[in-house]
C-alpha cells in the first residue's frame, strides 16, 4: 500500500510539475516598438536645409541645403528662425509643405529656386521680397 501511495504522490507530483513547466514555458515577454510618428517618417524621406537668412519683414527666407541655398517664398505663414532645420523637396521648386523641426509645425511655403550660390541666393531673396 505505501509503495502504491509514494507511485501516487510521485505520479501527481510530475504531473504538477509538467502543467507548470507548460505554463510558465508559453509565457514569453515581447516588447512591442512603436513605429516612426509621422514627423519622423517625413525626416526621413525629406531634404534637410538649415535656414540661412530670413526678410522678417515679408516672411521670405533662406535654406542651405546640401545642393546649394534655395529661396523659399513663405505665402504668410510661420516664418521661421535662423539655424531652424527644415525639411521637405527643397530643389523642387513650387508649392511645397515644409517641416519645421525646432518648432515641431508643418507649414505650406513656395520654393522659388534652389541649387543656387549665397550672393544668387541673397538676390533673389531681394527680388521676391519687394
Amino acid at each position: 500500500m505505501r509503495t502504491k501511495l509514494s507511485h501516487m504522490k510521485n505520479t501527481s507530483t510530475l504531473a504538477l510539475l509538467t502543467g507548470f513547466v507548460f505554463l510558465f514555458a508559453s509565457c514569453s515577454k515581447q516588447d512591442y516598438y512603436a513605429g516612426p510618428t509621422e514627423e519622423e517618417q517625413w525626416m526621413r524621406t525629406h531634404e534637410k536645409g538649415t535656414v540661412a537668412a530670413i526678410d522678417y519683414r515679408t516672411g521670405n527666407y533662406i535654406v542651405e541645403t546640401y545642393q546649394g541655398y534655395a529661396v523659399i517664398d513663405s505665402w504668410g505663414s510661420i516664418a521661421p528662425r535662423v539655424y531652424d532645420n527644415e525639411f521637405a523637396w527643397f530643389s523642387n521648386p513650387g508649392m511645397q509643405t515644409i517641416y519645421n523641426y525646432e518648432g515641431n509645425y508643418f507649414t505650406r511655403a513656395r520654393v522659388v529656386e534652389s541649387w543656387l550660390s549665397w550672393p544668387d541666393a541673397l538676390s533673389i531673396l531681394d527680388q521676391i521680397s519687394r
